[in-house]
């Protein structure tokens, strides 16, 4: 999907920068607080075109900010959550049962974003590294970050890849029954099928990207690694991220007094 805004800025209504916010939220997978920040840049900078006379009105203006109220379930899941949600994926009887299984395992022991997933090849993997490892990586720029796998992620896709059957020329990992690129939104409806099965309410995936989160600062307990696997360009994301309700909240805390 094109960026909604790449057309002229001053041709623009209300329903573009709807969609815009809307593709940076589903297609870019950007949490509501980023969104938020793009959104209120454009209010900001159409405000001063108005001041310039280059434009009548403010479209950003008209359009709500997102609410950045996580709830309990996207925020965090208990060990028995994850338990009983990677039972319903491994029993499933579905045709692309062991591509499920791998999608789930690099979600919770990769910590990728619904994009990254989407959008990653094959050359992105070493399975034969030690450790093994994948690459997140912008490929227009060369530029990305490294990712070692446990031996559960690395067995879901030795058993998922000599069965990926993708069309002419696909080179992403995960495709769908046609051999095209599995989509963000097949990915979210295969994670609403098997939460509904767990009985999971409002499961998503940047659940299971704080479960990766939380994993990793419990056992380095150094907030940098946790920000350099998460791709996070500042520390401060990442303490916002750890951050949640509860005991975990209160051990980040006590681990961390000064905030940092």
């Amino acid at each position: 999907m094109a960026d909604p805004l790449m057309g002229g800025l001053f041709e623009l209504g209300v329903p573009d920068i709807q969609s815009y916010c809307s593709y940076l939220q589903h297609t870019r997978n950007h949490v509501p607080a980023t969104v938020n920040r793009r959104l209120q840049a454009l209010r900001k900078f159409y405000d001063f075109a108005i001041d310039q006379g280059w434009t009548p009105a403010n479209p950003a203006s008209d359009v709500q900010l997102l609410s950045e109220v996580v709830s309990d379930r996207s925020r965090s899941l208990t060990p028995d959550d994850v338990a009983r949600l990677l039972a319903v994926v491994q029993q499933s009887c579905a045709r692309q049962a062991d591509r499920d299984w791998a999608i789930f395992q690099v979600l919770l022991h990769a910590g990728l974003k619904l994009g990254e997933l989407t959008q990653l090849q094959l050359v992105d993997l070493d399975l034969d590294a030690v450790p093994p490892c994948l690459c997140v990586c912008d490929h227009s720029s060369e530029s990305g970050r490294i990712i070692p796998l446990n031996g559960e992620v690395c067995d879901a896709l030795h058993a998922y890849l000599p069965k990926r059957q993708a069309a002419s020329g696909v080179d992403y990992v995960f495709v769908n029954r046609d051999g095209n690129p599995l989509s963000t939104r097949t990915v979210q409806r295969l994670l609403h099928q098997y939460a509904r099965a767990a009985a999971l309410d409002n499961l998503t995936t940047q659940s299971l990207r704080y479960v990766y989160a939380t994993t990793v600062y419990e056992k380095s307990g150094d907030l940098k690694t946790v920000a350099s696997l998460l791709g996070h360009r500042h520390l401060a994301t990442t303490i916002r991220y750890l951050r949640s309700s509860g005991a975990q909240q209160k051990k980040f805390d006590s681990n961390n007094p000064d905030g940092t």
